[in-house]
């Protein structure tokens, strides 16, 4: 288009869109409804939606699949595309050697006319490489074009129709003659058969070979990896190891000291077993390198020799080198016919070609450029072989082994017997094949292994017979769950039909082959049939699905088997058709449902019942192999892996803790070999070294899926030195903790528990107290108003409302049997019938032994109170409502009392001015509506047993008829009374004094035998505390960016501010001081804390980072730590530049006039929200003044580390972790601002692990909880208080009420039963005016009234306490507390939770 035609297009589209926009405003301004009719038809659609079943329309699952379009057909390429980093390209192998021809073939045809396995094996000295095929073919050529020259071919030359195999064979023969007769002649030029003592020179290479192999044990040991270097070099590590545990122990016992620990608990969390193991390392070291002199002089004489003899000595280990590629093409040899046995045996499928690779002699190693592709592509080649053949070897690098093959290839001594005998003993003999680091991936990333031992004979095991079905289980079983209404699902589990679908294969005619099995294992036997009559059915399920494409690839290729069988017009081939009609006829009679099937639906379930049934036979045996691999190819934790579900793209630390303590010939291997397991590829360069290589290899893994688990990491001495990558370690051993991280973890642990056991011990306490108390209240609640003198339960709160938990601790126990005993021996609901005491004969019992007594009909004079306490009620002595209160007297009505009544009456009332209204007591109002003080608590509940008149007097009141009482006489029941009260008033109270005042008591006291005896049949609650369970996470992907730069690493960072105290400052600015260049390492020990928990970890810095840091440590343990409060730091004009005070320490500069000096001033000294007063906190309790001056250290550093603005932190070292990400842990981090000065850039520092789950909780945050909880102690005790006076109230209304109808029966002449009197309307007094009387009972009924207004309220008041117990107590404690608070009482771990979240930093 030219330059006209667009600006002329453009021109014309703006013209266009101006007349729219105004047709468009006319339009809606004049005519709004033709507007809205217009939208109208452009967005209200003119069709109606359809609504399916999600349950019909889902539960088809696969066998539902009517036609073609519903099948998710998926290109073959797609899981290749997906799945592998590479795609198609270099999914195989370069070069294979062929199973049947035995030759070495370049680029081989796999696919539709191939297939492959692989040798996964320990090298073990030379191998024969590609190399030496080259040679070994060249050197052939030469030899026989050399005889057909001279047409005399001799015996040392190979055939022409010889394969590869045979030609290095061959080629390995000739170099051990030529090597023997090389010695022999050297021998023979230096005298050497005289220097050792021999006749001739016939056994001249035994001998000399024989010495050799006694000196390499000298030098490597006798398993090849000991020797005497390696002794000395253990000897100096393990010194090293226990130097720094020494200095670690005295760093952690001044923390210990600094925390308030004395030397005996300091000594118990420090010794113990950690501190002598170092100890025995250095002597068990110092013992091998004795042992290793030892030897070194015993066989110094052929040492000598050696030394005399180089020519010698090289020429003896070339033999060896010889002996060792001979032994390499045996094992090639035996590879390929274990392989070709394998492929014959098992039902894999039947292709043309069939291939072995081995990685020693398959790859050119001396094309670098193929070199890295191979390392690179090598997870790919094992997760598209067939199988992988494992040979379980003997140990490699064992000096003797090349003696061994000497004299076997002589027939002077019979070849070694087998290592291992069957597949069972695998596990007991631990191969080295699986500590190699190769071996990891080759394991992980194959289909299916076969083993074989030492001697290269099958290690057999039942499941190997299914072939590729092995690995195909876990994606078939993906498929069948979701056949859910299969019309032949019925059959699953019949032994009967199974039996005659296999019958149905045989009768057919139709040849199969089975390998014959043990008879135990029929299992395998019958899903060996399965297989078979799925492979006639021509069900082709692709050898590369993979989890994700299992569903649709499978219904997909049971779809195209189902389609071609019943193709019109074509014949199947070998008898497939009628074997489909024959399962079908035998499946017709357990056909369900009354839906009619097309021929091809039938036939598709008929194919998906068989799959379902295939793997219900192979569930069990499968799964538990693929767990015993696990277990002895030591890869544990890969849980998706032992199902078969997955072989590669593992989380990153996981894969990482595995190769931890694997072998490996070159370093870098240990990196490369999990590019497969990762899914990732980069080019390979082995002289990077580990360091590098690993940094790679993270690089790609972060790229491709952002995992963040690849920083999650530990080790002061595994920070990577790498510029720009301070977030990845330099070995993978950092992932796994070594012996010294395990030593810190356990001391850590002790400590943990140490400080802990007080916190547990309350929390303990609460949970059995708050128990007692919330089934006292729910007691209280059930019981009826009559049931409400409870003299035991308020003497218990009296108690328990204001004693500390250490006090109550003892008396738990005992406390809650007699609480248990009052609510088991009175509940009137569960018609329990209650225990009694009754007077024993001198002869029988003692006073006081409790017994059973029902008393069926009391009467009056006998009764005993209403209340399950009865006897005990006169104890409680409220006061009346007022003093003010006028006393009504009643007016009398009716028949006069005899004499005796009236005596009986006087006797049985108290006196005139203890009663309320009416006569009756009611109980106290002291306290109604306001905070009740402890004087008002403790005098209206007594202490001690009152007097014996005041239980007489209580004794006489009438009861109601038929409730049980806990006394039947006066002995007894003050015995009982008297040594429960006792007992009681035994429990230390705070107030009490003494000389063991400060001393806890932690036996529990004895009862009374009497008591005792009584609870001993009392069951006893059992509470517990309640266990966190720690989530472990599989994956760990970032949702945020991470952008990997040269420079460095850029994401999103949570921040958290901490206080850090460093151990030994003066020792560390030595250090500093000395160091030779700003990026030197200084390691040391520091305390990190949140405010609410501390950690001590080890570190590993540079110079110049950690010299800015003691500079802020020291002004951060001067105005945070051991300064004032903020309240008391301000003056009055508000100055906050005064310099922090210069330590005592010489030689410690003294720090003033910084930007992060004044920042912590001000923000200590002029926080931005107040404080609470004194009085705004709620605490009337002496003892909080104490905690808060204890919780004020802590209060200082929680708003340090609530710091909001990022560029008052930076140049500190805080905690990062990556953002988002569940299981990210925390890191300690050097932060500081960029050039712009809004940037962050950080630098990780290389530490211990930082745990907060072992942390110790801050010990001025536990003096806060601890009275955290006493505070829900008391507001539980003040619950339970509140309802017993509600039910006091409710008593005393029922009394008026009681006593306003016998008032009403007396006047109206009806006589109640209870009441003692008689109507007589003959009486002089009868006409007498009723208005007194009248006024009197309309007192009563008011006072009954305003009784009943209390207990509610009483109530109201109990509901709102319980409702609101945990919020009312936090409301008292500082705001920044609570939620440590809450962590603490639910059990929590108290992990940083006051961060900046999603910060943007570049870590360099």
């Amino acid at each position: 288009m030219s330059a006209a035609t667009a600006e002329y297009v453009a021109a014309k589209t703006a013209d266009i869109r101006a007349k729219s926009t105004a047709a468009f405003e006319l339009a809606s301004s004049k005519n709004p409804d033709k507007l809205r009719a217009m939208l109208k038809v452009w967005f209200v659609p003119d069709f109606k939606p359809t609504f399916y079943d999600e349950n019909d329309r889902y539960s088809r699952g696969v066998s539902g699949v009517s036609s073609l379009d519903e099948v998710g057909l998926l290109d073959p390429s797609y899981s290749s595309a997906v799945g592998e980093p590479g795609g198609q390209e270099g999914r195989y192998p370069i070069r294979l050697i062929d199973l049947d021809t035995k030759h070495l073939v370049d680029y081989p045809d796999i696919g539709s006319h191939g297939q492959y396995c692989i040798l996964s094996h320990s090298w073990k000295g030379r191998e024969v490489n590609y190399r030496y095929v080259l040679d070994a073919k060249f050197k052939a050529f030469n030899r026989a074009l050399a005889a057909a020259q001279v047409d005399n071919p001799s015996s040392d030359v190979a055939p022409a129709y010889q394969n590869d195999i045979d030609i290095i064979k061959h080629q390995c023969s000739l170099d051990i003659l030529e090597q023997e007769e090389r010695i022999k002649s050297l021998t023979r030029e230096g005298n050497i058969v005289s220097e050792l003592g021999l006749n001739d020179d016939d056994n001249i290479v035994e001998e000399l070979l024989s010495r050799r192999v006694d000196v390499q044990i000298v030098e490597s040991g006798h398993d090849g990896r000991g020797g005497l270097q390696r002794a000395k070099n253990k000897v100096a590590a393990a010194l090293v190891a226990r130097d720094y545990e020494v200095m670690e122990d005295e760093v952690f016992k001044k923390f210990l000291g600094d925390i308030g620990l004395d030397d005996d608990k300091a000594d118990e969390v420090i010794t113990g077993d950690t501190g002598s193991q170092s100890t025995r390392d250095v002597a068990d070291a110092e013992k091998v390198l004795a042992y290793e002199k030892q030897r070194q002089s015993e066989e110094a004489g052929k040492i000598q020799f050696f030394e005399r003899h180089g020519h010698i000595r090289e020429a003896v280990e070339e033999l060896i080198g010889c002996l060792q590629r001979s032994k390499s093409m045996v094992k090639i040899e035996q590879a390929i016919e274990r392989s070709k046995e394998i492929f014959d045996g098992n039902p894999f499928p039947k292709t043309e070609k069939r291939y072995l690779w081995i990685d020693s002699c398959c790859i050119n190693r001396g094309d670098d450029g193929e070199y890295a592709r191979s390392i690179s592509a090598m997870g790919e080649w094992y997760k598209h072989a067939e199988f992988c053949l494992v040979h379980l070897d003997t140990k490699r690098g064992v000096p003797k082994d090349a003696l061994d093959d000497w004299q076997a290839l002589k027939s002077i001594i019979l070849p070694p017997r087998p290592n291992i005998t069957s597949y069972s003993e695998i596990i007991t003999h631990k191969p080295e094949w699986s500590t190699r680091a190769w071996t990891l991936q080759e394991l992980v990333m194959s289909k299916t292994t076969f083993y074989v031992n030492s001697s290269w004979e099958l290690l057999s095991r039942p499941v190997e017979h299914l072939g590729p079905w092995y690995y195909l289980y876990p994606f078939v079983s993906l498929h069948t769950s979701l056949d859910t209404n299969n019309p032949y699902s019925l059959i699953l589990g019949n032994e009967g039909v199974l039996m005659s679908l296999t019958q149905t294969l045989d009768n057919s005619g139709i040849q199969h082959e089975i390998n014959n099995l043990d008879p135990s294992e029929n299992s395998i036997y019958i899903a060996q049939k399965l297989i078979a009559i799925l492979e006639v059915l021509d069900l082709r399920i692709p050898r590369d699905i993979d989890m994700d494409t299992a569903r649709s690839r499978i219904s997909q290729s049971v779809y195209i088997a189902v389609s071609s069988l019943m193709a019109s017009g074509q014949e199947a081939v070998g008898g497939a058709k009628q074997l489909l009609d024959n399962i079908l006829e035998i499946l017709q009679p357990h056909l369900s449902g009354p839906q009619v099937y097309s021929q091809k639906e039938l036939a598709r379930h008929a194919i998906n019942i068989i799959l379902g049934s295939l793997v219900n036979l192979m569930e069990h045996p499968v799964l538990d192999d693929r767990d015993y691999i696990a277990n002895f190819g030591n890869v544990p934790n890969l849980n998706l892996w032992q199902k078969g579900l997955i072989r590669s793209r593992f989380s990153t630390q996981k894969v990482m803790s595995l190769v931890c303590g694997r072998d490996a010939t070159v370093m870098t291997d240990r990196a490369y070999c999990l590019m497969g397991m990762l899914g990732v590829r980069f080019p390979t360069f082995p002289a990077e070294g580990l360091t590098k290589a690993l940094s790679r290899l993270l690089d790609e893994v972060v790229i491709s899926s952002n995992d963040v688990s690849v920083f999650n990491w530990t080790g002061r001495q595994y920070g990577s030195p790498i510029r720009g990558r301070s977030l990845y370690p330099s070995s993978p051993e950092a992932y796994k903790f070594d012996k010294g991280e395990e030593r810190k973890k356990k001391k850590d642990k002790k400590l943990t528990e140490l400080l802990q056991i007080k916190r547990y011990e309350v929390m303990t306490d609460f949970l059995a107290i708050s128990g007692m108390l919330v089934d006292a209240i729910m007691f209280v609640k059930d019981r009826q108003q009559k049931n409400v003198h409870l003299t035991w339960v308020k003497e218990i709160l009296r108690v328990f409302k204001r004693t500390k938990f250490e006090y109550l601790r003892p008396h738990i126990t005992n406390v809650g049997k007699i609480l248990k005993y009052v609510e088991k021996a009175f509940d009137s609901k569960s018609g329990v019938k209650p225990q009694v005491m009754k007077s024993p004969s001198p002869s029988t019992s003692g006073p006081g032994t409790p017994t059973v007594e029902v008393k069926e009909a009391p009467s009056k004079e006998s009764s005993t109170s209403d209340s399950p306490f009865g006897a005990f009620s006169s104890q409680i002595k409220p006061p009346s409502l007022s003093k003010n209160m006028p006393s009504f007297s009643a007016p009398k009505f009716g028949r006069k009392k005899t004499e005796p009544e009236a005596v009986l009456a006087k006797s049985s009332s108290p006196p005139l001015s203890s009663r309320g209204i009416g006569g009756f007591k009611a109980p106290s109002l002291k306290g109604f509506g306001r905070k009740e003080s402890e004087t008002s608590q403790s005098s209206s509940i007594p202490t001690r047993v009152e007097k014996r008149s005041q239980e007489a007097d209580v004794a006489s009141l009438p009861s109601t008829p038929g409730t049980p009482s806990l006394v039947a006489s006066d002995s007894p029941q003050d015995s009982l009374s008297s040594q429960v009260l006792s007992y009681i008033g035994t429990i230390r109270t705070n107030d009490d004094g003494g000389e063991d005042a400060n001393q806890n008591v932690t036996a529990e006291p004895e009862l009374p035998p009497e008591l005792a005896q009584l609870l001993s049949e009392v069951p006893v609650k059992e509470f517990s505390k309640p266990h966190v369970k720690s989530e472990e996470i599989d994956t760990m992907i970032s949702p945020n960016p991470i952008i990997v730069k040269n420079s460095g690493i850029e994401g999103l960072f949570d921040i958290q501010r901490v206080v850090v105290s460093l151990a030994q400052p003066e020792k560390l600015r030595r250090q500093v001081r000395n160091a030779i260049s700003p990026h030197q390492q200084i390691t040391g020990w520091c305390i990190i804390s949140t405010g609410f928990a501390r950690v001590m970890v080890s570190f590993s810095c540079p110079k110049y980072i950690l010299e800015r840091e003691l500079d802020i440590v020291q002004s951060v343990e001067s105005e945070v730590l051991n300064g004032k409060d903020y309240e008391d730091n301000s003056n009055d004009s508000g100055d906050t530049s005064g310099d922090v005070p210069a330590p005592n320490n010489q030689g410690v500069l003294q720090v003033a006039d910084k930007t992060w000096q004044r920042a912590i001033k001000m923000n200590l000294n002029n926080p931005s929200e107040p404080a609470k007063k004194e009085e705004d906190t709620g605490m009337e309790d002496p003892g909080f003044e104490k905690v808060k001056a204890d919780g004020a250290r802590v209060s200082r550093m929680i708003k340090f580390v609530q710091e909001a603005n990022l560029t008052e932190i930076a140049g500190e070292w805080i905690l990062a972790r990556f953002s988002g990400v569940p299981g990210a842990k925390w890191f300690l981090c050097y932060l500081e601002l960029g050039g712009s000065g809004r940037d962050l850039y950080g630098h990780r520092i290389a530490t211990d692990e930082i745990d907060f789950h072992n942390a110790s909780p801050e010990m001025g945050l536990m003096k806060f909880w601890e009275y955290y909880m006493m505070q829900k102690k008391y507001r539980l005790c003040s619950i339970l208080q509140k309802l017993m006076e509600s039910k006091d109230w409710g008593n005393f209304k029922t009394e008026i009420g009681q006593n306003i109808v016998k008032r009403v029966a007396k006047e109206t002449g009806v006589s109640g039963q209870d009441d003692g009197f008689e109507a007589d309307s003959d009486d002089e007094d009868a006409g007498k005016d009723l208005s007194d009387t009248l006024k009197d009972i309309s007192g009563m009924a008011l006072t009954m009234a305003g009784a009943g207004l209390i207990q509610q309220f009483y109530e109201w008041r109990a509901e709102r306490l319980q409702k609101n117990l945990t919020a009312d107590v936090l409301k008292k404690f500082p705001t920044h507390m609570q939620t440590a608070m809450e962590s603490l009482d639910d059990n929590k771990d108290l992990m940083p939770s006051m961060f900046h979240s999603a910060k943007k930093v570049h870590m360099f």
